[in-house]
């Protein structure tokens, strides 16, 4: 499987002020409520933390002179799982060392 990267920032990298006392953020993706029903998301409230896997198509990217980069994309299958923490092969065969 492919290892997940963390994609927070710091409004300090962004020469932004921190808002609500935090000085963390991370990119958002909206979806909406029929995207939600055909994923059979239901029951996650605000806070839940899920696994998504998506496939999805570059409809878009931007190198600018400065070093800054952007890429949009289109998310064209995804499902959401809510997060678990992942076991190696050798702990699941050998559970006891």
């Amino acid at each position: 499987m492919t290892k997940l990267a963390s994609l927070k920032q710091n409004y300090k990298d962004w020469s932004e002020p921190a808002t609500a006392g935090k000085d963390e953020f991370y990119p958002s993706l909206y979806l909406e409520g029929k995207s939600l029903d055909a994923m059979k998301i239901d029951t996650a409230r605000a806070g839940t933390e899920m696994t998504m896997l998506a496939t999805v198509r570059v409809s878009s990217i931007s190198d600018n002179a400065n070093g800054a980069r952007s890429m949009s994309f289109e998310v064209l299958e995804a499902a959401m799982t809510p997060k678990t923490e992942e076991k190696d092969a050798a702990s699941v065969l050998f559970p006891n060392g």
